[in-house]
Formats: structure tokens, sequence, C-alpha cells
């Protein structure tokens, strides 16, 4: 049986669905491409190094914005040693080895030394003392000995000295240590000069700022406060020979006001690292800091435990996605190749890549919320 065709009003209808299914279709795809499609905007940035001064105040107990926790000491100090010539140049000498002796009063009474005092080491060879001391009861003091005969026998090694002028009962309880080994049983004889002495003072500067240091450092945890400023005023030096005379080894001395900082070095940082970011223009934002900085000693007062300091900081700023030059609505549906047009002619920009979701689109989207902009540094 032939089949009955549809009538009109029924093919209106079945167009209409189609066309409805079509267009709900269409829509579909609409919808799906607003939500799914994207672009990343990758900016590659100029870098800009930004630079910053700020004062720090060093006090015991930091208590307002600008202060910093921590300790300002000071001690004098006062060393002498014996230097011997170089052999460049120089005539080879027998001489008296000497170096430096620590005499040890175990007693409770002081004891006094006068020069010339004898040292018996271990191994039997004699010295004496350059000038006259007194050990105080329990206590100790460093002094300088050389050998009673001149040449290479008195060149010993670290060790314990005996001293013979004392009674048998006395030598248990004072006696005398070295640390180091006793030179110059060989002197090398020539003319003192300028340069010699320059470098004798050198060498007692550095081992005074050290032994001060130290002595500053005293009590103080310096895994807290591990920032540290170190001054060293030389308040006299001389030496015991004037300078043309031909000789194998002479003595000088030194004494030194020095100065010390310590503070919380992190606190001093985290402060100046805050200063420096209000430092970046509107359409900046600080990328990194550097790990060092300058530190300028502006003024010190020991008697308040307070110093001032004057802190140099660098920095690297690159543009901040919140700037109005990376705002996403300069982009809205431009070709990639306009973007780029319109990015990189701002000096704070070098280069961009995009790249779309889905790949195929040849626009960025419309709509703010789908553009990503990163920058990269």
């Amino acid at each position: 049986m032939a089949q009955k065709p549809l009538s009109r009003s029924l093919r209106v209808y079945q167009r209409i669905a189609i066309l409805f299914v079509v267009v709900s279709f269409l829509l579909l795809l609409f919808v799906l491409y607003l939500s799914v499609s994207s672009a990343t905007v990758r900016v590659t940035p100029n870098p800009q190094v930004v630079s910053h001064e700020v004062s720090v105040e060093i006090v015991p107990e930091a208590k307002s914005h600008g202060q910093v926790s921590g300790y300002v000491r000071q001690t004098t100090l006062t060393l002498s040693d014996s230097f011997e010539l170089p052999e460049d140049g120089a005539t080879a000498t027998e001489a008296k080895a000497g170096g430096l002796v620590t005499i040890i009063n175990e007693t409770t009474s002081d004891q006094a030394l006068v020069a010339t005092t004898r040292l018996l080491s271990e191994e039997g060879i004699l010295f004496r003392i350059d000038e006259a001391i007194t050990v105080p009861a329990g206590g100790e003091t460093t002094t300088i000995a050389h050998a009673d005969e001149p040449g290479l026998a008195g060149e010993i090694a670290p060790t314990q000295f005996t001293i013979p002028g004392l009674s048998p009962s006395l030598q248990e309880v004072i006696y005398g240590v070295s640390t180091e080994a006793m030179t110059g049983g060989v002197q090398y004889i020539q003319t003192l000069n300028e340069s010699h002495m320059q470098d004798a003072y050198t060498r007692l500067e550095t081992r005074a700022r050290d032994e001060a240091v130290l002595a500053l450092a005293d009590g103080i945890d310096t895994a807290v406060f591990d920032g540290s400023s170190i001054d060293v005023e030389i308040l006299d030096q001389s030496v015991d020979t004037e300078v043309g005379t031909q000789i194998g080894s002479f003595g000088a001395s030194i004494s030194v006001l020095v100065t010390g900082l310590f503070y919380e070095e992190e606190a001093v940082m985290q402060y100046a690292s805050a200063l420096l970011q209000t430092q970046v223009g509107e359409d900046y934002e600080l990328a990194s800091v550097s790990d060092t900085y300058v530190v300028e000693v502006r003024s010190v007062d020991v008697q308040a435990e307070q110093a001032s300091l004057r802190v140099s900081i660098d920095g690297v700023a690159v543009i901040s996605t919140a700037s109005d030059i990376l705002d996403p609505e300069r982009l809205l549906g431009r070709t990639p190749r306009e973007a780029e047009t319109i990015l990189e002619t701002s000096e704070l920009v070098d280069d961009i890549s995009i790249r779309f979701t889905p790949f195929w689109l040849k626009r960025i989207p419309s709509l703010e919320d789908h553009i990503k902009i990163i920058v990269d540094y």
C-alpha cells in the first residue's frame, strides 16, 4: 500500500523542528566555544635595577619602625710581637730562636718573674723571658722568650716549660706553655725599611681585630645576631728598631680601639626590602632583592649602646600584571600580531607570546576572564 504523503501543515512543523535542532546545536557550539576558548599571553619583561638607601637604628631592644635589636660594644687592645726579616736579599746568620710563652700560675699568690728568668723545655733547651712580668694568682700571662744559645737547636715545637729558678714544689704549679713553634734560630740580616714595618703593623692589626671581635662577641648569640660591622682605629704603633738598621728581627707593637656592632641581619634585610618595594613605579613589582647589601656606620653611641646605619640595597623590578599596560581589555578580539604591536610599544615589555585554546583560534577572545596574562621572570 502506498504511504500517504504528509500534509502541508505537518511538513511545516517538521521543518520547524529541524530548524530548532540546528539552531540549538549551533547555540550549543557557540556556548562551548565561549566556555572553552581562551588565550594565554606570556610577557617577557625588560627588568629594571632599582636601588635605595635606608637608615636603620641598632638599639638594645627594637620598639619602633626603623629599629633593629642588637649590641654596640667597644674595647681597646695592645699587642706586641717580634718579626723576622725575609730571606730575600739577606745574609744568613745564627740567632736566638724565640716565640710566645704563656706562664700559668695555679697558686693563690701572684708570682713576679724578672727579665731573663729561665725557662727549660721538655727537650732540655734553655730559654729566657725578655721582660719582667707578674703572673696573677690563678691566672696566666703571655710573654716573649728567646733561647739562651743561638742556632737551630732553639727551634723547637710547642712544648711545656719548667722554671728552674723556682722551688721544686712551685715548679709543679707555676710553669710555661707554648702553643706555636719557636722560630728564628737562623736570622737573615738586612736593612730594616718602611715596608718591613708596615707589614708587621698589618699583621698585628689583623690579630688585634680578630682577638677584639672574639672579646666583643662574648655572651652574644651570633646565630641570632648574625650581622656585624667592625671598625678598627689605630691609637698607636711603634717598633723597637730604627729604619736603616742592619738586623735579623725586630719588635713591633700596636694599640687599637675596636668598635663592634652585632645585629639581626634578617631584620635589616626585611626592613630594607620593604622600603625598596616602595621605590618601584606603579607599573612595576619587585621581582627580586639582592642577597647582599652595603652597610655604612653613620654614628655610634657606645654609652647608649646605639648606632645608626645607612643600608644600600638593590633589586630587580619588572612590569606588574596589575599595570594598565597589561589590561586584558586592550587585547579583546585582537589578532596575535595586533596584540604584540600594542604591548611591545611599552619599554617595560621585551617580548610576548600567545597561545590559544583551542589552537585554531585566530583572535583573542572577547571576554576578559578568558585572557590569562603571565609575566615570566
